[in-house]
């Protein structure tokens, strides 16, 4: 179970995120936005996809290396308060190096999607659906970085972390 979840979380994360971040660099680099218009250029679709790969790609890797070096492991613990007892099952692991290692890679990846979602930000009328891409960047940025300030102020469960 433990493994499972770290799996879906992050590769989901990141396979959502890659055709985001991709298209919004395919119309930068299509409709040449920007101060200085550079020569125009075809992208075809294949190609577009496969600049989705190597996100995906090591993100796998990623989860391949800690799935091996630091796996996600169920722990049983036990609370005794006053007259009641609660048993959880939790998921545990020994570093924070998964932790750290995908609010790099994953953060990096939002941080240069709103950058590239703010050099579109002026672009053609007839390509204002791109602006639906910029909000989505930048809602998941300011939901990640909720996210981390709370679960790192609040005395959470190791298994919390790991998301």
């Amino acid at each position: 179970f433990c493994l499972t979840r770290m799996w879906v979380i992050h590769f989901c994360f990141v396979f959502a995120l890659a055709p985001l971040f991709v298209k919004t660099y395919r119309l930068y680099k299509l409709l040449g936005v920007g101060y200085v218009i550079p020569r125009r250029q075809t992208i075809s679709n294949a190609r577009t996809a496969l600049m989705a790969v190597p996100f995906v790609a090591v993100e796998v890797v990623i989860l391949l290396i800690f799935t091996f070096v630091d796996p996600n492991r169920m722990e049983d613990v036990m609370e005794y308060n006053e007259s009641t007892m609660t048993h959880r099952v939790i998921c545990s692991y020994d570093t924070w190096a998964f932790f750290i290692v995908q609010v790099i890679y994953q953060g990096g990846l939002v941080l240069i999607g709103c950058l590239l979602a703010y050099k579109t930000i002026n672009m053609q009328k007839e390509y204002r659906d791109n602006q639906q891409l910029i909000l989505t960047m930048y809602n998941v940025a300011l939901v990640g970085s909720i996210i981390l300030v709370v679960a790192n102020a609040v005395d959470v469960y190791q298994s919390t972390m790991r998301l």
